[in-house]
């Protein structure tokens, strides 16, 4: 089965083309843009967190390549028991990538670390039941923050700066940000998963366009970039027929 998998998001649009269950082909565009995959596809699965532009990339899939995709929500057959209070709340991104995780590591208690615009840390017990976790602002944000809300400090790209004592403003904002996020998301995921799985082992998997950029610290048992996409992957096919 040769599939297409669609992932729209606030900064990005992640696809991927998967033959069976082997992810053959990724990509990351502009969320404003649409995927250049043309051919045959038995089937197309996406999840959008951008609800105003969710309609448009299905009329772009119903167009261009004639399928009208599973669209995934949490009212979808997605597999997983969501301990969330308001489901339907829980974004479909994080469903996706908890769907990944299961599928990647049956049998695994997991915390997932998605670090896109925000950064979200979900727990998931082995069973495949989704406890909920917590959101914070992703790495880019914090320098966002701090040009746009103060006078005369830089804007500063994320990096994994080479010291933490910075001697200009820009070497202390790339210290403070960097260095600063790393050690929240350290605590988060401490507490989700003491309160989650409290002396029972589990794995960290690091997802998102700023994990390549944290893997570096020891924050991740596994870092895997299309987390996503696989969990799309096994929606799609055990929503195929």
């Amino acid at each position: 089965m040769r599939t297409l998998v669609l992932g729209l998001g606030n900064s990005s649009l992640i696809g991927g083309v998967f033959e069976d269950a082997r992810l053959v082909r990724s990509f990351r565009r502009a969320p404003h843009q649409r995927p250049l995959e043309r051919g045959r596809f038995d089937v197309v699965a996406l999840c959008s967190v951008v609800p105003a532009r969710t309609a448009a990339l299905v009329a772009w899939c119903e167009k261009r390549l004639g399928l009208t995709p599973r669209v995934l929500t949490t009212r979808a057959a997605h597999g997983l028991a969501l301990g969330y209070r308001a489901p339907h709340r829980l974004g479909t991104d994080r469903l996706a990538a908890a769907m990944g995780a299961r599928a990647l590591h049956l049998g695994k208690n997991v915390i997932v670390v998605d670090c896109g615009t925000a950064t979200t840390v979900t727990a998931l017990r082995r069973d495949g039941g989704l406890l909920g976790g917590a959101i914070l602002p992703g790495l880019s944000l914090w320098g966002d923050a701090l040009a746009t809300r103060t006078a005369q400090l830089p804007r500063v790209p994320p990096a994994r700066p080479r010291r933490a004592l910075g001697r200009s403003p820009a070497e202390g904002i790339a210290s403070g940000t960097y260095f600063g996020h790393l050690g929240a998301v350290r605590e988060v995921v401490a507490r989700v998963a003491d309160e989650a799985f409290g002396r029972r082992r589990f794995i960290v998997i690091g997802t998102g366009g700023h994990a390549a950029l944290l893997n570096h610290d020891g924050l991740f048992t596994v870092h895997e970039p299309a987390l996503v996409l696989h969990g799309l992957r096994v929606f799609a096919a055990q929503n195929f027929s």
